[in-house]
């Protein structure tokens, strides 16, 4: 209320000006005296009022001086007390020929200062009136009518400029306020753009200035920075300096109707306050949207105030140039978060294709070697002992098998890759299949003198999966594990059946797999560096875990007890009246069912 009577915006100075003015009436009122005989109607002599004037106006200047009344919004003291102390001088000095009249233009400017002009020309009319009622208070002497109209008049047309000019300085002094404040803020905002350029490829950097930011233009307790999830639409906490909101916490998307305005704004219990702001204290929530480049939404600024207040036109303008930056400054650390991620799995794909190559070279430079060693022999192969014949056949058959199995391995990556594999799931024994995958693999485990321990439940729940996928995998995992292995070492496979699904592992004594590279063993042409001495081109694991993904499995691998590692999948139960089995097992029967039996 008080903004549509008294002033607000007055120059700070103000009520030193008006002491000068008090003052300097003062003195114009004893000078004027000393050049003129005392009036005949005067109560008492006007050197003695002119003395108790001053004397009046000693302490109210002080209380001016300290607590500047007309500049904070507080006159009405000092508008009685001057009027009153006018009023008075006036009557005791003549009334109609009193110079103490001037002191009634103190008190007009006073009101012009102190009041809008509405109050103020009410004011002025009412003072103007009371000083014509003292002047004319006469003692004997003739009261003159012009010079008390004229004094009427005079007064009030100056009431009227003494308006005018106090209109006029209120207003520039709101201009000049307004512009302190606009280059205040525009100095703040451009700290804070210049923060948030050189933070803008540091996206935690980067929202640490916004939380800053946000705090310190609209006055908040707390604040949080929520971003859009692009997978989910929800929202995630990206930043935030309030302790129930830990980074990275969810919540679901914030339906606030912002407008072009990008500024939502609710009050304690008002339709839209949202139900994770649990905190009694906050009085007022405000929201800022988002936005990309392209205007799409990017996610919210929330802070909580503890009083409710509105947002003036020049602070909610400042917020939306925020926000607009803010989302550039997002888009952009998001990226090059992009960018690097892309360069390191560009660089990532470039190392694996090196070692992917030179490993290529080894296997088929090893085989290729040693046939092109025995090929002089098969000319002699008739005249050579049973025993070398025999060793040679076999030589030629492993290294032969070695070629198959790296062609099959390329083929089926390629396939894999191209998702162009279909499964053929059947009801199948794993005990039974184990049981046939380590007896191929026997031979290995025999030149190293490695024992093979199996242990599964008996009877065993089938799964529902494709023989030959599952082939496979066993076949790799024991053939890494054979590989591996140290002579004269220990190999266990378990079966166990647990929570609608069977779990099937392959453990080893040998160097095993360093954690931090455990994620990455399963990825196309990576080679654990403690295994590139014995390792192959780095395809097995990798058509070991696509093969699993398509039954809707798992695969990890862990420490194993016997001092290596412990390479595991989990292939889910299959029921006999599944449609997927009798389909299955009747194409598994045709092409798939006889390749899967080719031991």
């Amino acid at each position: 209320m008080e903004e549509d009577f008294f002033s607000g915006a007055l120059p700070a100075d103000a009520d030193r000006y008006v002491l000068v003015v008090r003052w300097g009436l003062i003195l114009a009122t004893g000078l004027i005296y000393a050049m003129m005989k005392t009036p005949l109607s005067a109560y008492l002599n006007p050197i003695l009022v002119l003395a108790g004037v001053a004397a009046y106006s000693l302490p109210i200047s002080v209380y001016a001086f300290q607590k500047y009344p007309l500049t904070r919004g507080h006159p009405w003291w000092l508008l009685a007390g001057d009027t009153t102390c006018a009023t008075a001088a006036v009557v005791l000095t003549g009334g109609h020929t009193s110079a103490f009249y001037l002191l009634f233009l103190l008190v007009l400017i006073e009101i012009a200062l102190a009041y809008r002009w509405r109050v103020a020309m009410t004011l002025a009319v009412l003072v103007d009136a009371l000083q014509l009622a003292a002047s004319m208070a006469s003692n004997g002497d003739a009261i003159n009518t012009f010079v008390v109209v004229n004094r009427f008049v005079a007064l009030l047309v100056f009431g009227v400029f003494a308006i005018l000019f106090g209109e006029n300085a209120r207003r520039e002094e709101a201009e000049r306020r307004r512009m302190a404040v606009a280059s205040a803020y525009e100095r703040r905002l451009n700290q804070i753009f210049l923060k948030l350029g050189e933070s803008s490829m540091d996206l935690e950097r980067m929202l640490g200035v916004i939380l800053e930011s946000a705090q310190r233009f609209l006055g908040a307790s707390y604040a949080v920075v929520l971003l859009r999830d692009e997978a989910s639409d929800a929202l995630r906490v990206a930043a935030s300096s309030a302790p129930p909101y830990p980074v990275g916490q969810m919540f679901a998307p914030l339906n606030w109707p912002t407008g072009d305005d990008q500024i939502f704004v609710a009050e304690r219990g008002q339709q839209g306050w949202p139900d994770f702001i649990t905190n009694a204290a906050v009085r007022q929530v405000l929201g800022v949207r988002l936005l990309s480049h392209t205007r799409e939404p990017m996610g919210w600024i929330v802070v909580g105030r503890e009083k409710a207040a509105p947002l003036p036109v020049f602070t909610r303008n400042l917020i939306r140039a925020l926000a607009l930056e803010v989302g550039f400054a997002v888009h952009n650390a998001r990226l090059y978060e992009r960018e690097q991620a892309h360069i390191q799995r560009l660089e990532a794909f470039n190392a694996s294709r090196s070692t992917f190559f030179s490993a290529l070279g080894h296997e088929l430079k090893t085989p290729l070697t040693v046939l092109k060693t025995l090929a002089p022999s098969l000319e002699r192969l008739p005249d050579l002992p049973p025993e070398t014949r025999a060793e040679i056949t076999a030589s030629i058959q492993q290294n032969l098998a070695r070629l198959e199995t790296l062609v099959t391995d390329m083929l089926e990556s390629v396939r894999l890759e191209a998702q162009a594999v279909e499964l053929y799931p059947v009801l199948l024994d794993v005990g039974q299949k184990i049981s046939r995958e380590v007896a191929a693999v026997q031979p290995v485990f025999a030149r190293k003198q490695v024992t093979v321990q199996i242990e599964m439940p008996s009877p065993l729940p089938p799964v529902l999966a494709d023989p030959r996928a599952v082939r496979l995998v066993l076949s790799n995992l024991l053939g890494n594990a054979a590989k591996f292995a140290p002579p004269g070492s220990e190999v266990r496979v378990s079966v166990t059946p647990q929570d609608g699904e069977v779990v099937v592992c392959v453990e080893d004594a040998g160097p095993g797999v360093p954690l931090d590279e455990r994620e990455k063993v399963f990825d196309k042409f990576y080679i654990v560096s403690q295994r590139r001495a014995l390792a192959g081109v780095g395809l097995g694991l990798f058509i070991c875990r696509e093969l699993v993904r398509l039954h809707h499995g798992r695969i990890w691998v862990t420490d194993s007890d016997l001092g290596g590692s412990k390479f595991c999948f989990a292939l889910p139960l299959g029921k006999a009246d599944s449609p997927h089995s009798q389909n299955g097992e009747a194409k598994a029967h045709g092409e798939g069912g006889q390749e899967d039996t080719s031991h």
